[in-house]
Parts: structure tokens; sequence; C-alpha cells
């Protein structure tokens, strides 16, 4: 007999052998949140900060409608619906879909929920509507469902807060020397955040520095102008000088990276140039170190 494989199978007895014999379609998906654990039943269980979702995260980084998990006869598959600030799984944000096993570890906003998967002798009807209502997860007490407020619908998702949330992933994985992964984990945000940036035409000092910091950090570790070219771009929108510790950081980073865009570098110039005079002596000071880039560039 040829041994199945007994993450996607179950068991049952053969009273002829002594074995038991493997069946199809008896692996059970549970999750942990904060202590409670819940089992799925066939359907589609949809994770998000709104009061129609089947699990009801309180938690500003989370979309209204987050995420699902398609739970089928023997598989359980996550999908990303086009969140503001990603799912991530097992510290890597995902895209499309993605199969989920034992142990992983689901991280949606800044809440953690854990996979689980058993076998047992068979599996629980499938719901007639095909979508998991609250009723059926097995042991929710309160706080995983909290009271939603009257007006959670119009509360818009934080996208900027989510910086500090990626942040402390990207921080580990470049700690170990992982630059391409933490392009992956936080690019995708910082690509975003400039495009918002860009179409309203202004956004926050505070966070535009926190952004900028990370691509200073990506561009150390990928040595990818793209992060420099990034810099340039976000601070036009700001119509500022750059920090200093990043414009001392650009003069060996210009010099190392692959290629810079001169035109974006030059336009940001033309910007400072065109609001000198309600630049303190400080930022004046910044304005010509970063003139000086231009000339590096140029060279």
């Amino acid at each position: 007999m040829v041994p199945r494989d007994p993450v996607t199978q179950g068991r049952r007895t053969d009273p002829m052998m002594k074995e038991p014999v493997i069946t199809e379609g008896s692996v059970r998906f549970s999750l942990v949140y904060r202590g409670h654990r819940f089992e799925l039943r066939p359907g589609t269980l949809v994770i998000g900060r709104g009061t129609g979702c089947q699990l009801v995260l309180d938690d500003a980084l989370v979309s209204r409608k987050h995420a699902e998990i398609e739970v089928g006869v023997g598989r359980a598959t996550l999908v990303d619906l086009g969140s503001v600030n990603g799912v991530f799984v097992n510290g890597i944000r995902m895209s499309g879909r993605q199969s989920l096993v034992d142990g992983d570890k689901i991280v949606i906003g800044q809440q953690e929920i854990s996979v689980l998967a058993s076998h047992a002798p068979s599996v629980l009807p499938e719901s007639p509507t095909g979508r998991l209502s609250v009723e059926t997860l097995v042991g929710i007490e309160s706080p995983l469902v909290p009271q939603a407020r009257r007006d959670d619908e119009a509360e818009p998702t934080h996208q900027g807060d989510a910086l500090a949330l990626l942040g402390g992933v990207v921080d580990k994985v470049l700690a170990l020397g992982r630059g391409d992964e933490a392009e992956r984990i936080i690019g995708p945000y910082l690509r975003n955040y400039l495009a918002a940036a860009q179409k309203a035409n202004a956004t926050s000092p505070d966070a535009a520095e926190k952004a900028v910091g990370y691509a200073m950090k990506l561009a150390t570790a990928t040595r990818k102008g793209e992060w420099i070219d990034y810099a340039f771009a976000l601070y036009t929108v700001c119509k500022r000088p750059l920090p200093s510790m990043v414009v001392e950081q650009l003069y060996t980073l210009m010099r190392q990276a692959s290629s810079v865009n001169l035109s974006l570098l030059r336009d940001y110039v033309a910007v400072l140039r065109s609001v000198s005079a309600r630049l303190g002596p400080n930022e004046r000071f910044l304005a010509q170190r970063i003139e000086g880039l231009e000339r590096l560039a140029s060279a």
C-alpha cells in the first residue's frame, strides 16, 4: 500500500490491517486569536473591521473587509481583499491567494492569528449559504468579536500608522542581511504612500521623514537607485530639504547605487530654489548640500 500525505488526508481504522487506512477530507482547520480557539467550517470567513464580517478585528490598521479564508474539504485558502495595509503570513506580505498549513502565523493590522490543522474522522457539513456566520465559530467570546461602533463603517483605515508595524518586521529582516526580503515587505507600502502624497500634493512631515528613513535603509541594503529617487520624489511633494542625516547618507549612497534619476533630482533642486525665501538658515544650508548632490550625480 502506498502511504498518503497525512497533512491532506484523514484516518480511519481497517479491522483487517494493523496500520490505519487513510481517507480523504478529514483535516479540520482552527484559528487561535487572543487565546481563543475556534473551528472553521466549510464556507467563507470574512475578516475585517466592518460589522458585517464574521471575524471582527477592532484595529485602525484593519480595512473594513480586509481578508477572507475560504474553507473546503481538507484545505483553507487565505485571500487578501485589496486591503490598505496588507496581510502577512509568517512575516512575509502575501499577494492574491495563499494556502494555509498548520502553524502559519497571520498578521492583519496589529493582530496575530495562528492556524491549526488537525485530523478528524469527518468534516462538518457545508453551510447552505456557503458563508460562515458568527454562530458557526466555535469558542467565540466577546473579546473576539467586540461590539462595533455605529460609525464603524465610516471610519477610515489608518494607513500611515502601518509603518510602525511594518518597520519592526523590516528592521529584524535587515539585521539578518536580507535586503531583498525587506524590500518585498515594505516596498509596496512605501510606493503606495508616495503615490498618495503625489496625488494629494501634500503629506505629513513626520510620516515623510519616517518613510524616507526606510527608503534609505533599503537603498543601503539593496544598492538600488530607486530608493534614492524615492527620497527626492517624496520631498519634492514636501517642498522642504531632506533631513540632514539623510543628506549625509546620500553622499555615500549615490556613489554606490546602480543608478540615480538625475532629472528627478534636478526637479527637486528647482523646487527648493523656488521656496528658498521662506527657508531658515539651517534649511538653506541643507538645500545647498542637496545642490552638491546634483553636481555629484552629474559628474
